[in-house]
């Protein structure tokens, strides 16, 4: 007995010895992503890349029936494809462009845009106004459009990304809104000699949508509000990179989808 009790000691002082040999294993070694940081992208430029729309869906958008759970009212990222119920924005940049569109009826189809300066100043020629009182091109349609340059993500993540918000026909009152809620932001000087006015990305929004309705129909609409103050001083210094890009025509943006084509005259939905 006193033997095989001896053995059994033995046995497991092995196993634990076993034990321990496993457990101090070294971790297999991670590779220094940050040694090589931005390796692969040399010869990239601007052109090289687009940002997002990113397109609030409604009940006609084609996304509905070609992408996955997509609904009417939620937010869709048209790169990815990521489809989003409630966003954080940080405005960056603003821009009014008039968006040039075939006529659906003849097959639809993105042409290009004008600059809104360019419209409204008569520089660009032979713009009239059909029986809808829509701004026309030689048959193409002009939609008055806003567009806010943004860094976006889903409220349950921090994944910021940059995106484009476009606000044509009900929506150009909500865009107006908030320009001017960014505005009224007022923050006291260091000195205490008075206030000023922030930049538009040291604050974050909230957006969801909302249904909306007129005589001519029912849509989704933004709802837009306040959620607080940056206080990451990397998510404000990449923000602001944004900005300078934006303002400086180092962004280039992928071709808007069919849903910022105008339907209906300017006073319907969306």
């Amino acid at each position: 007995m006193k033997q095989r009790k001896q053995l059994n000691d033995k046995n497991d002082k092995t196993t634990s010895t076993a034990a321990a040999r496993t457990e101090a294993k070294p971790p297999a070694a991670i590779p220094n992503f940050e040694a090589d940081a931005n390796k692969g992208l040399e010869n990239t430029d601007k052109d090289s890349f687009a940002i997002p729309f990113l397109l609030l869906l409604q009940s006609n958008s084609p996304q509905i029936e070609t992408v996955e759970g997509a609904k009417a009212g939620m937010f869709l990222n048209s790169v990815t494809n990521e489809l989003m119920k409630e966003v954080l924005v940080i405005p960056c940049a603003f821009e009014r462009k008039f968006l040039r569109w075939a006529p659906r009826e003849d097959g639809g189809g993105f042409k290009g845009s004008f600059s809104a300066d360019d419209v409204l100043t008569g520089k660009i020629e032979g713009i009239t106004y059909d029986e809808d009182n829509r701004m026309t091109l030689d048959g193409d349609l002009l939609a008055d459009t806003r567009l806010h340059y943004a860094l976006v993500t889903p409220k349950d993540k921090t994944s910021w990304q940059p995106a484009l918000i476009s606000m044509k026909s009900t929506q150009i009152k909500k865009s107006r809104r908030w320009l001017s809620r960014i505005a009224g932001i007022e923050m006291t000087r260091a000195d205490g000699s008075g206030t000023y006015n922030p930049p538009s990305f040291s604050h974050i929004y909230s957006i969801g949508s909302v249904k909306e309705e007129n005589n001519e129909g029912t849509w989704w609409g933004f709802s837009i509000d306040l959620f607080g103050q940056v206080d990451s001083i990397n998510l404000y210094a990449k923000a602001k990179v944004f900005h300078d890009n934006v303002v400086q025509g180092k962004v280039e943006v992928a071709p808007p989808s069919e849903d910022d084509a105008p339907a209906g005259n300017n006073k319907g939905a969306l």
